[in-house]
C-alpha cells in the first residue's frame, strides 16, 4: 500500500512540475502587447453631465475614441462595455482618415482616472464587419476644455 501512495506522489508532483514549466514556456513565448500613446480630455454626456474621452490614434493614422459618461474621478479599475445599451454608460467609435465613424463593440478597461494623473487602460473592440482592435494605452490629459450645462 505504501508503494503505491509513494507512485500516486510522484506522478502528481511529476504533473505538477510538467504544468508550472509549460505554463512559463508559453509566457516566454507571448509578444508584449503594444502600449498606445492616448490623450484624454473632460467631456460632456448627452445630458449634459461630467465625462471624459479617451482618443488613441493608431499606426495608420484612424483614431479610437472612447467616452465614458461619468465623472473622470475613480480610484478602483473599472471595465465598460460597449455599445451601451442603456444609454448611460458612454461610446466607443472608430474614426478613419476621411472622418467616417464606425460604432464599436468590446469592452475598456482603466486601472484608475484621476484629472492631472496619466490614465492607463486596456481594450479590446471590434467594428460590425469584425475589424478587431486592442492593446493597451497610456493617456496624458489635454488642455481640451468642456462646457457642460
Amino acid at each position: 500500500m505504501k508503494s503505491r501512495t509513494q507512485f500516486f506522489t510522484v506522478i502528481s508532483l511529476l504533473i505538477l512540475l510538467f504544468g508550472i514549466a509549460w505554463f512559463i514556456f508559453a509566457m516566454q513565448n507571448q509578444a508584449p502587447e503594444q502600449i498606445f500613446p492616448a490623450t484624454v480630455n473632460r467631456d460632456c454626456a448627452p445630458w449634459d453631465g461630467s465625462a471624459f474621452t479617451v482618443s488613441i490614434p493608431l499606426n495608420n493614422g484612424t483614431i479610437i475614441d472612447i467616452s465614458v459618461w461619468q465623472s473622470p474621478s475613480f480610484n478602483f479599475p473599472k471595465t465598460f462595455s460597449f455599445p451601451d445599451n442603456s444609454g448611460q454608460v458612454g461610446n466607443a467609435s472608430y474614426r478613419s482618415n476621411a472622418g467616417e465613424y464606425k460604432q464599436l463593440s468590446g469592452t475598456v478597461s482603466f486601472r484608475h482616472v484621476a484629472e492631472g494623473s496619466p490614465v492607463d487602460g486596456r481594450f479590446e473592440l471590434v467594428t460590425e464587419a469584425g475589424q478587431r482592435f486592442e492593446g493597451q494605452f497610456k493617456a496624458e490629459w489635454g488642455n481640451q476644455m468642456a462646457m457642460c450645462g
